[in-house]
Order: structure tokens, then sequence, then C-alpha cells
């Protein structure tokens, strides 16, 4: 089964160690000059935006420097909001998590057009946070059948897999430990 690099770094940078670093402190640093860039070079660089508070362990930093410049830009990027609950959850805060969570939720979903099952990939993450194994076994249930339509499927399987794998423990946890099923 192919990764995708972008998502695999991610997750691997959300999962540093927050002891090393003087989190506020790189907060203001970015503050200063992250919302200044362009959303490809805020969300989509690995180096660059909220990823450098994230890659530190600086997880609820990094969301809150998302929220800001989701503020300042009212930028309507899904993905600025699902990142904002993933390191919500890092951070062992669930119900922010899931407050930012559910705002990513498609209001319809066709997978004859789009195959990937984006709302049940959400549904699941947010069964987790709020320890539903039923519904988190549901809708992990329903990702698995579009794995063959869309390689996200595929990925977000592995990621579930873990949650449902090391549900007793914190989503970080089960992040950091993807493919130890």
């Amino acid at each position: 089964m192919k990764s995708n690099p972008l998502i695999t770094a991610t997750l691997l940078a959300m999962a540093a160690p927050a002891w090393a670093t003087d989190c506020q402190q790189l907060y203001e640093q970015h503050l200063a000059t992250g919302l200044e860039l362009t959303y490809e070079q805020f969300d989509q660089t690995m180096d660059a935006g909220f990823r450098p508070l994230a890659g530190a362990g600086c997880y609820r930093q990094a969301a809150d420097l998302i929220e800001a410049y989701i503020a300042e830009h009212d930028a309507p990027q899904r993905s600025l909001r699902w990142h904002v609950a993933q390191l919500r959850a890092m951070d062992g805060d669930s119900g922010a998590a899931v407050a930012s969570a559910r705002k990513v939720l498609s209001e319809t979903e066709d997978f004859s057009e789009k195959p990937l099952r984006w709302n049940d990939y959400v549904r699941a993450t947010i069964a987790f946070l709020e320890q539903d194994r039923e519904a988190l076994q549901f809708h992990r249930d329903q990702v698995a059948l579009g794995v063959a339509e869309h390689p996200g499927n595929a990925l977000n399987l592995r990621l579930l897999d873990s949650l449902l794998s090391h549900f007793d423990q914190s989503y970080a946890y089960a992040t950091q430990h993807i493919g130890e099923e």
C-alpha cells in the first residue's frame, strides 16, 4: 500500500515533543510572519506556516496560529479547519477538536463524483475523540468500502485502524503508532 508522503510527514512532524521548545516564543515569532503567507505557503509547505510549530510539538500554538490565519484572511479552506481539529486532538483538547472537525463536514457527498469518503473519515475521528467505538467502527468500515475508488481512502483507513487499535489511548499516541496494530 502506497502512502501519501505529505500526510505521513505531517503526522510525524505533529508527533514531536514540545519540551524542547519554548512554544509561546515560537508562536509569537510565526505570528509575526506567518499571517503574511499565501494559503499554499501557510498550509501546504512543510517548513512554513503552522508546520514548524506542529513539528516542535507546539500543537496548541499551531492551532492558534491557524485560527489567527483564518481570521486574518477570512480563509475558506476546509484543510485549515481540519488541521486545527487534528492539532487540538494532538494537544488533548478533544472538545475543541470535535468542534473544529464538525466544521469540515460536507453537506452532501456524491461518491460517483468524488470517491473520497471524507465525511466518514471525519465522523470516525470524531467518534474516537468522543470515545464511541461503535460509531468509529461503522465509519471506518464505510471508508474501507471506498479503498479501491480513491487512494486517500486507503491512507485514511490506516489512521482509522490505528485509532481502533489504540482506542483507549490518546489521539497523539494513536497517530504516532500507525501500522503498529
